[in-house]
């Protein structure tokens, strides 16, 4: 149905796509698998008219198409959703969907009816809502389904999804993966693009792996593994991380004594000991961000302690909380962490502005190059480049790199592998586990459960808003986790 051939891409000095060929059949699905920069979201934008390429050609049925705009793509019947919400936040759901119908801007004169159609839509992805609310109202799950039901409207027979489960967890990718198999036995292509290796070989008939911007191999269903995807993405085998045991006298570093969160149906106590990882779980929403943003100050608390190595800090004050020895690595990487339009360095000094009387670009530059190579953030030698030019992987490094550069004792991690590859996701688990053996105390919320699995040494569970069970590593399973996150026994 669909045939890409020799597509190049060059931003810059960076070739970002190199004679790439790739191709989907009518009621296939088609996993693009790869490394961050490897150029798997360089060839979706393509595919949808976000961006020409250099050279190379784009075939719907053996006929040549010309996509230099998103329109073009959608007319020719190729959809996308992105893991960035692309949505308007201010109009309606029942407006958002219909948006490329262009029929919602009548919507003022003809409510009824794009109220009534919209509701169609909602209905083919199974999403209960009403199509009236503001989409700024809908939780991240149910706005992912409202953005594939836009996709949808258009009736395309080429899907591509593009680390959309990043934002979603649990009966919401399960949900989803249903729609997505039916779509498919209908005849519909579809392009799944994710970090989510399991997905890949649950989901994909064929995967087709690129590495630095080249197609390398493919693998079909049944051919395919987690372990033989990884190792074509990397170019090598990718090593299990081994979790170290606590010393057992090890000291409480971080305590939470009956804080009180926002939101949370109880109050939460914990405790985690220097060189220790404590993971919480739970579906999307169930508080763990909350409990995480509390302790660092981002959110008030009206009760209850956080210490650190036995003494209380101030609740709700963000640099005494950073100045006691906490940092956060937040979930959203680009909303709540970086400033995408500043350069690296500056992104890395941030949380080292306070005790200067103004910036310091040496000063900053200082810090990149102290920080930077401890986790193991790739640039060109003397480059100092923006934010928003890095891969996932290396956005992700520079946060960690600013959170070690104001020395802390505990480190928070909300979603730390969030839309990054096999080979960064490797590098942050070792980086981890170097940060243990000098003493450091880790609590970490992942709606990974096979990465939570694979660090912690506890795991809290948290179910509806309140923590329902706390889980040594070693009784600890997927099957568990699942369970009591659910709401089970």
């Amino acid at each position: 149905m669909l045939r890409a051939a020799g597509i190049s891409k060059r931003f810059g000095s960076v070739q970002a796509l190199a004679g790439v060929d790739f191709e989907v059949d009518a009621g296939e699905v088609v996993a693009l698998a790869g490394e961050n920069g490897s150029g798997k979201s360089t060839l979706s934008r393509i595919l949808s008219g976000v961006i020409r390429p250099d050279s190379g050609e784009i075939a719907l049925d053996a006929r040549r198409v010309e996509l230099s705009r998103p329109l073009e793509a959608l007319r020719a019947g190729i959809a996308i959703v992105t893991q960035e919400v692309t949505a308007v936040p201010a109009l309606s759901v029942a407006e958002n969907v219909l948006l490329p119908t262009e029929r919602s801007l009548l919507s003022a004169y003809r409510r009824r009816a794009v109220v009534r159609e919209a509701r169609r839509a909602l209905e083919q992805v199974q999403l209960s809502v009403d199509p009236s609310a503001a989409f700024s109202s809908l939780n991240p799950g149910q706005a992912v389904l409202a953005e594939l039901a836009r996709a949808l409207v258009s009736a395309p027979r080429l899907l591509i999804l593009d680390e959309v489960t990043t934002r979603i967890g649990g009966p919401d990718v399960d949900r989803l993966f249903a729609l997505l198999s039916s779509l498919a036995a209908g005849g519909m292509g579809i392009v799944l693009i994710t970090h989510r290796l399991v997905e890949i070989t649950a989901l994909a008939d064929r995967t087709v792996v690129l590495r630095d911007g080249r197609r390398v191999g493919e693998l079909r269903r049944g051919e395919s593994s987690e372990d033989r995807i990884s190792a074509m993405m990397v170019g090598r085998d990718v090593e299990e991380f081994q979790r170290r045991p606590i010393e057992p006298s090890a000291p409480p570093r971080l305590e939470l004594r009956g804080l009180v969160v926002a939101g949370l149906k109880s109050p939460v106590s914990l405790s985690v000991r220097a060189g220790e990882v404590v993971g919480m779980s739970g579906l999307v929403g169930a508080g763990r961000s909350e409990v995480l943003e509390t302790i660092v100050g981002r959110r008030p608390a009206t009760g209850g302690e956080v210490l650190v190595d036995g003494r209380p800090l101030p609740l709700g004050n963000v640099r005494a909380t950073c100045a006691s020895g906490v940092a956060l690595v937040p979930e959203d990487r680009r909303g709540q962490g970086l400033l995408m339009e500043a350069p690296v360095s500056t992104n890395v000094a941030l949380g080292r502005w306070r005790a200067w009387s103004r910036a310091s670009k040496s000063r900053e530059l200082a810090l990149l190059h102290r920080f930077g190579p401890r986790v193991g953030l790739r640039l060109r030698r003397r480059a100092d480049p923006l934010v928003n030019t890095l891969s996932g992987g290396n956005q992700q490094k520079v946060l960690f790199a600013r959170a070690l550069a104001t020395s802390p004792k505990v480190l928070l991690l909300d979603e730390p592998t969030r839309g990054i590859d096999v080979g960064a996701r490797e590098e942050i688990f070792t980086l981890v586990g170097e940060l243990l053996l000098e003493g450091m105390a880790v609590l970490m919320a992942s709606s990974d459960m096979r990465e939570l699995l694979a660090l912690s040494h506890r795991i809290v569970v948290l179910h509806d808003r309140e923590v329902v069970a706390e889980l040594d590593a070693t009784e600890a399973s997927e099957e568990r986790l699942a369970l009591l996150g659910g709401g089970g026994r």
